[in-house]
């Protein structure tokens, strides 16, 4: 990390320093941790109030592991031996902190934000600008006003890029996460249906959205999915240089054509400023070409030849849990594709599957949608439809909402001797050993709280 002297950090946070007579003139620190146990020695805790737990009460654990400094809301947390900082609010001092500390990068700033989709966005924008720039980008889930600053104080000297991932199903949460970052550059992949439980219309996500504007710089650039009817109309609405992505060639930068490659991937050609980039990127559905879009136009804008961002497009691995390809025993494939899940990546998902070529039958193991609110019998009905409506060998359900797609892929015309219903996940992995067979192309989706990936560790035990 790069160091910053206690006086300003408690100048920052605005917070009074307990102890001084303790501070010596040269303290240095390794890391800052919300997280006790995995203190190490000269680190900085700063503990975190949650719903069923307080920092707080971790504290003197923290200093017997190295702590040099922790932060607290209650002075008496503090021993009289040890050096602490009295904070009003430790969470808001933890983004206080990291806003202050990523300003002192002279580095531009990457926001990526979408209803699908961020996360292979963000990793294909780190792949395209490794080949250039030493990248350092969101890990994970990350994508929060607790993860976000934990992800800039990874930050390191060497680094000449940062990629920030931001998440949100609430409206201000996506403000906070700008004013923490103050990006040079903001992403916007598309508004789909995810959190409309909370927002009602797809308007209303869109405002949220928006919110990844409210602190990018004057001359910042926004880049968005030109394909998507909301967006569309963001860019009417804005006075920042905006460049648009997609298939349609009046985008500023489009796929030109394309073509899928099965199991090898995608390739195309993309063309934008008066540049053609021929492609081939490693995973699997045409979706994912939206994804590397963003990823091209920025290493265009960061002054990357057109080789570089051809060979940063190739170098790109599909990310844990996202169209992941998995060959297991008997010749099963499985492609893992359980993070989470839309509307809209389900169809893309199904799509995939029955564009496949593939030795054995084709077997989509759906399961619920969540924060569909009062959509959710529709939604899954779509997907129950667009399942009916491919070369799908057998459809399994699972989940409370998944009985929608059940339904309506059998209202829909697709034999019953091919879709299956389970209530509980539990129930399905004991009795997958029965349903698949060797050959079978698996592909497994559901949103995150299903936790559809355990399937797929038992399918790996097999």
């Amino acid at each position: 990390m790069k160091q910053v002297d206690i006086e300003t950090i408690a100048e920052v946070v605005k917070g009074s320093i307990i102890g001084k007579e303790l501070l010596q003139q040269h303290i240095e620190y390794n890391n800052v941790s919300i997280d006790s146990r995995t203190i190490q020695k000269n680190d900085i805790f700063i503990p975190i109030k949650g719903d069923n737990f307080d920092g707080h009460d971790f504290i003197l654990g923290a200093y017997e592991k190295g702590a040099i400094i922790c932060f607290t809301e209650d002075k008496a947390k503090i021993p009289s031996d040890r050096l602490g900082l009295l904070v009003d609010d430790t969470g808001q001092a933890l983004k206080d902190f990291a806003k202050y500390y990523l300003s002192m990068f002279e580095i531009p700033v990457i926001a990526v934000t979408g209803s699908v989709g961020k996360t292979s966005c963000k990793e294909m924008i780190g792949s395209v600008l490794s080949a250039k720039y030493l990248v350092h980008k969101t890990s994970g889930n990350f994508n929060n006003e607790i993860g976000l600053p934990l992800t800039i104080f990874k930050l390191e000297e060497k680094h000449q890029v940062v990629i920030l991932e931001m998440g949100m199903n609430h409206y201000g949460e996506l403000h906070r996460l700008s004013e923490i970052a103050n990006p040079d550059i903001a992403v916007i992949t598309n508004i789909g249906e995810a959190h409309i439980e909370y927002f009602g219309t797809k308007d209303n996500i869109l405002k949220a959205k928006s919110e990844i504007l409210d602190f990018l710089k004057e001359d910042g650039l926004v880049i968005l999915n030109g394909d998507d009817p909301y967006l569309r109309k963001l860019k009417d609405r804005i006075s920042f240089k905006t460049l648009t992505f997609g298939f349609d060639d009046s985008n500023d930068f489009y796929i030109d054509e394309y073509k899928i490659l099965g199991w090898d991937g995608l390739e195309g050609t993309v063309k934008g400023d008066n540049r053609e980039f021929n492609i081939r990127i490693n995973t699997l559905g045409k979706h994912m070409l939206y994804n590397i879009l963003p990823g091209i136009i920025i290493g265009n804008h960061l002054n990357m030849t057109v080789s570089e961002v051809e060979q940063g497009a190739c170098n790109y691995k599909p990310y844990k849990m996202r169209m992941d390809k998995i060959i297991l025993d008997n010749d099963i494939v499985v492609i893992n594709d359980a993070y989470n899940a839309s509307v809209d990546s389900m169809k893309s998902a199904l799509e995939t599957l029955a564009n496949l070529d593939t030795n054995g039958r084709k077997v989509a193991i759906l399961g619920d949608m969540f924060e569909m609110g009062e959509r959710a019998r529709d939604a899954h009905s779509r997907i129950g439809e667009e399942a009916a409506d491919k070369n799908i060998d057998l459809l399994i359900c699972v989940g409370k909402d998944a009985k929608y797609i059940f339904d309506s892929a059998a209202t829909h015309g697709m034999d019953k001797d091919k879709i299956l219903y389970y209530s509980a996940k539990e129930n399905l992995i004991g009795d997958i050993n029965n349903l698949v067979n060797s050959k079978d192309t698996i592909i497994i989706k559901a949103s995150r709280g299903m936790h559809l990936e355990k399937i797929v560790e038992k399918l790996k035990s097999l």
